[in-house]
């Protein structure tokens, strides 16, 4: 059950009350409930938190760091995380917690913390200028084929070639970290068509 969050206010109220009846966390609830009738009445547990954190230095009710947000993120890291992201934004995790001796959750956490998300780049096949003259070819033949046979389509087996793959290549470690989707699109150089006869 996540815990009650009260103002600092209210945490001065406890501690007060905590300090006026000697450290007798009991005796301070029920004074509270007494002083503060229509305000929410905490546990007694409640003011021992809170005389702790006052004694360890914190803010009761916020993180280590002053903040709701857990543990604070060293500002150093913070910085070294997002300038990585803005000189490559297609870094992965992994290479920037290795270089710079961050934890991987980490680097992780302040990309998501900042709204960055590692939009996937989308593989196509490009078409190359050359590649021009070669289709407009394909294309005067295939309309020749027509001409003389006019069911010549229906004897071609047809497959799928925007799915055939000839590279073995990680999509999922191809990414780049943005705040905003680019359509960021890899052409396949690679791909070579082979035709048989």
């Amino acid at each position: 059950m996540p815990r009650v969050q009260y103002s600092a206010q209210e945490y001065c109220n406890m501690h007060f009350l905590y300090g006026e009846c000697g450290g007798n966390a009991s005796a301070a609830a029920a004074l509270y409930r007494e002083r503060y009738p229509n305000a929410r009445h905490p546990d007694y547990r409640v003011f021992i938190r809170v005389h702790s954190c006052y004694l360890e230095g914190r803010i009761p009710g916020r993180g280590l760091g002053g903040t709701s947000e857990g543990r604070p993120q060293l500002i150093d890291a913070q910085d070294i995380v997002l300038n990585k992201v803005a000189e490559d934004s297609t870094i992965s995790v992994r290479d920037i917690a290795r270089r710079e001796g961050i934890a991987k959750s980490t680097v992780h956490r302040i990309l998501k913390r900042r709204k960055f998300h590692p939009y996937h780049v989308t593989r196509v096949q490009t078409l190359q200028p050359r590649d021009f003259a070669a289709r407009v070819t394909f294309c005067r033949l295939m309309l020749d084929k027509i001409e003389e046979d006019s069911e010549f389509f229906d004897r071609i087996l047809w497959s799928d070639e925007s799915s055939a793959k000839r590279t073995f290549l990680n999509l999922h470690n191809l990414h780049s970290w943005q705040l905003t989707n680019p359509h960021l699109i890899r052409g396949i150089t690679k791909f070579h068509p082979v035709y048989s006869a």
